[in-house]
Order: C-alpha cells, then structure tokens, then sequence
C-alpha cells in the first residue's frame, strides 16, 4: 500500500467517522455481504455513513497484545449470522479512533468502550470493505475502498484534498 494513499484514506476515515455511532446493520448487496450503518447525531455533514464489508474476516478486539497480531493471524470468514451477531453487539458504540494497517488496508475503528473492530483488507480478488457517504455505490462526494492487490483508492470532495 503507497504511503501517500494510506495516509489521504485514514485522513477522510477520521474525519468522517470519529465521533459516528454503530447506527444499524443491512443485508449487503453482493451475496453474503453486510452493510453497518454510522451516524453522528450532531451538525456534521455527512451526518449518515454505510461500511460495506465483504470479505467478512472481522473481529472485535479488546486485548491490546492481541490487536497488535491480528493482521497477521489466519481469520477464518464468518458466515452472515455470525457477522451480523457480532456487529449487533456492538451497537450504539461511538467511533473515537480509525486507523489503517502498516502495509494492509485492514480497518481498525476504535469504540470509547476500548474495543477495537477489525476489519481485513487484503484480498487478491475482491474489495474486503468500503466506506461511503451514499446509501448506494455511487453519487456521494466519500468512497474509500480497500481494492485487491492490498491497495487502498479514496474519492473526497475537492476541498477535503
């Protein structure tokens, strides 16, 4: 993953999710993929954010010795159930932290529980996750998406850049 793309997509991660909450969840629009809803229930434009995750090797973290391995563990991919479970349990948290990782576009959001949701990014064929300001695929001013070949690509409005 280039740096300079690493660092524009965790800049537009933070400013759209710090201070969001776990507002909701959706079937995906591929088979088997899962869609969280965020929400900042304050003046922040956009005020609703979708992260679509499709390659559902996720886990939620509490131990920080365990955080710092986890990219590197062998994360078997949850079934829909299983996602959606575990998700739901962490409903209503707020964001207070996201981060990329080192050389992945894993996702990390951090909840003012402590807990931190992990998210993989490294898939040879597929986009693990994307994070947008539209409902749908398309026509909002954010996209920042974890493409194959373990590269991240970000689209913001022109005044973000």
């Amino acid at each position: 993953m280039k740096k300079i793309n690493k660092d524009f997509a965790e800049r537009a991660l933070k400013r759209l999710l710090i201070g969001s909450q776990l507002d909701g969840l959706q079937f995906g629009a591929g088979p088997g993929a899962v869609r969280a809803c965020f929400a900042h229930y304050s003046e922040q434009d956009p005020d609703t954010l979708w992260l679509n995750i499709e390659v559902r090797k996720i886990a939620v973290i509490s131990d920080q010795n365990r955080l710092m391995s986890i990219s590197t563990e062998k994360l078997k991919e949850l079934n829909e159930e299983d996602s959606f479970q575990l998700l739901l349990k962490h409903r209503r948290e707020r964001v207070d932290d996201v981060w990329l990782g080192e050389d992945s576009p894993h996702l990390y959001l951090s909840f003012e529980s402590g807990k931190v949701l992990y998210i993989n990014g490294q898939d040879e064929d597929y986009e693990c996750w994307q994070v947008g300001d539209q409902f749908g695929y398309g026509d909002g001013d954010w996209l920042i998406v974890a493409v194959p070949e373990n590269e991240i690509a970000a689209w913001s409005p022109e005044e973000f850049k």
